[in-house]
């Protein structure tokens, strides 16, 4: 059985192909290797025991023994008081490790629970989820029409999870947009690149982690070796809307690129340190920048954080996420598993960011303009339309150089714009908005945020002023 410690993001495990964790082989528990509890503790369990033989023997009605037992252990664990702390039955254990140890069929989003709500830490890049419209923040209300508040994450991810190929209908709720949003998605088997290069104008090189998977480390390694190969003068580590990973594969990143020292400590419950990850390397000759925003959580703040005590690079954009405690998943004897809290990790020089997060060297906001992905269109529209999703398409249009106003109305001048849109784009020139309209959309409002995206401009800034 594999013991995995886990770096959550929030609340929650990542629900994707990737170990979100770091790991030790051990050997379970077994009925013929009992742990041996002492005298005390056996004493301790006798009420226990005999309130379980008293119900699952006397009580009016039959019960499963296996459900009574699971129902105490959640209780134990419900007294902790802690959303990270959590109880597997088989089937939710299984699904887990089938998430840790490979691809999976769905829609591609990281969820946590907050308030009761399953909520979005952020779609997947490249996913159903991302291309249907679903975004960090996201409350996630329905699933086919069931009502999942007050679920937990594991309930609500086997919902949403299925056969590549069939439909899930999702109900949510989104900051600053007064009606509910509903998105009819298309499961897709889910692979994630991890890393994603790219050479920049001056030999600025580009480095994205989306996440810290089991590949990421090796992936990074590659990428860089081929950007410094190329000549490369400076580079962007791009760490935004990362919700962390595996902490070797970050702990691997470090060393490739921070000096000699201390990438992060982990601290138990009194603040003694537990174990340091360190980097032997040597500072590298040219200057790195770091983008992060409130999505960069865990491992990425780990890194983040071993840049900003160190100096060896400069953390540019909006304050992390704040995710800095340690979890344990471990397999029980009935198949079963637990995940719960073991500890908590500083950056270098001892600082504590749970719930606090990291503060950038240089504070950039995003330009409005990046708002709008926040207010899809997710459902067909057409002539005669009046709702806040025809708003939201005479915004993306203006934002594209189209001339409409955002009037709610789909008037004749908002259909004349769709239609230059879609005959400029190669689309069936109707005048509505259908799924293949909305697509295109999205996609070049994403291209000019790529344009806009002042973060990576300031970064770019940086680097050139000290090359």
């Amino acid at each position: 059985m594999t013991l995995v410690l886990v770096l959550l993001f929030s609340n929650a495990v990542t629900y994707r192909a990737t170990r979100n964790a770091y790991r030790w082989r051990v050997t379970p528990p077994s009925s013929s290797q009992p742990r041996d509890n002492g005298n005390a503790q056996r004493e301790e369990l006798a009420p226990f025991i005999e309130a379980l033989d008293i119900i699952s023997e006397r009580y009016l009605e039959e019960v499963s023994v296996d459900d009574l037992i699971s129902a105490a252990i959640r209780g134990m664990i419900d007294t902790l008081d802690d959303p990270q702390t959590s109880f597997l039955d088989p089937t939710h254990w299984e699904e887990m490790m089938i998430k840790i140890d490979g691809s999976f069929s769905g829609i591609g989003i990281e969820i946590t629970s907050e308030n009761g709500f399953i909520t979005i830490i952020a779609p997947i890049k490249n996913t159903p989820g991302e291309r249907a419209g679903l975004l960090a923040g996201d409350r996630i209300v329905e699933v086919d029409g069931e009502d999942i508040i007050g679920i937990s994450t594991m309930e609500a991810v086997k919902l949403m999870r299925g056969p590549v190929g069939t439909k899930v209908i999702l109900t949510v709720e989104r900051e600053k947009v007064a009606e509910q949003l509903t998105f009819e998605i298309v499961r897709g088997n889910i692979i994630l690149p991890s890393v994603n290069p790219k050479m920049l104008e001056n030999k600025i090189g580009y480095i994205e982690i989306t996440t810290f998977d089991d590949h990421t480390g090796e992936d990074f390694r590659i990428a860089l070796m081929e950007l410094e190969n190329e000549g490369m003068a400076g580079l962007v580590l791009d760490l935004r809307n990362n919700p962390g990973g595996l902490l070797s594969e970050a702990i691997k990143i470090g060393q490739e690129l921070l000096p000699a020292g201390p990438i992060t400590h982990v601290v138990d419950r009194d603040g003694k340190i537990m174990n340091t990850y360190s980097s032997y390397g040597v500072e590298k000759t040219y200057p790195i920048v770091l983008l992060v925003n409130g999505a960069s959580a865990s491992a990425s703040e780990i890194i983040a954080g071993a840049f900003q005590d160190s100096g060896a690079g400069t953390l540019i954009g909006t304050k992390t996420y704040g995710k800095a405690t340690v979890q344990h998943l471990e397999g029980l004897s009935n198949s079963a598993g637990l995940r719960y809290t073991v500890a908590k990790y500083q950056t270098p020089k001892g600082r504590d960011i749970h719930e606090v997060g990291l503060e950038p060297d240089i504070v950039v906001e995003l330009p409005e303009i990046f708002f709008m992905s926040y207010h899809p269109i997710t459902g067909d529209l057409q002539r005669g339309d009046e709702s806040s999703g025809v708003i939201i398409l005479q915004r993306m249009l203006a934002a594209l150089d189209y001339k409409v106003a955002d009037t709610g109305v789909f008037d004749s001048a908002t259909e004349t714009a769709v239609k230059s849109f879609q005959s400029a784009h190669g689309l069936t020139v109707t005048g509505s908005v259908n799924l293949a309209t909305r697509t295109k959309l999205q996609e070049e409002i994403k291209i000019l945020l790529e344009e806009s995206d002042t973060q990576l401009q300031k970064a770019v800034e940086v680097i050139l002023g000290k090359m």
